[in-house]
């Protein structure tokens, strides 16, 4: 009873996030494939994402910018060309002696289904699902600090 009370009211929270078309200070961490994935929403029209790569010691980040379809339940994520990848040699290395790479990369556009959570590649119902998030109750940089967290134990799991 308690697990569908707090459903009912995550369902009700996000809905009542999403219905304001401002997305500022929101933050999603998703899961997908072999990829940790975080959405932070900067203001009322772009977003910046992060992305873990759990393969390799890579982490992409990537800004772009957002905005509502006809159909209120999808957002439309415009990702901006150019992708920024930092490389971790090892497990070890502190952030600043992260190789640093600015590579072109096509535009993967997606949409953001805001009643589900998902990242889709197309605004309906039946699209296929790229990846499952939820809500982070906190900063972007607590988010970031979490996924982090996340990621390197990844790799110590693999040890």
């Amino acid at each position: 009873m308690k697990a569908k009370l707090l459903t009912i009211c995550l369902f009700l929270f996000s809905s009542q996030v999403f219905a304001s078309k401002n997305m500022s200070g929101i933050n999603l961490f998703c899961e997908e494939h072999n990829l940790l994935v975080t959405y932070n929403f900067l203001d009322n029209k772009r977003y910046q994402t992060t992305n873990y790569f759990l393969v390799y010691f890579d982490i992409g980040i990537r800004e772009g910018t957002y905005g509502f379809l006809n159909n209120p339940r999808y957002l439309y994520l415009k990702a901006d060309k150019k992708l920024e990848i930092y490389n971790k040699l090892n497990k070890n290395d502190n952030e600043k002696n992260w190789k640093k790479k600015v590579v072109e990369v096509p535009k993967l556009d997606y949409y953001l289904d805001t009643e589900d959570l998902n990242i889709t590649f197309s605004p309906d119902k039946n699209s296929q699902i790229k990846s499952t998030c939820k809500l982070f109750d906190g900063t972007a940089d607590e988010l970031r600090e979490s996924s982090l967290k996340k990621y390197l134990k990844n790799f110590d799991n693999d040890n």
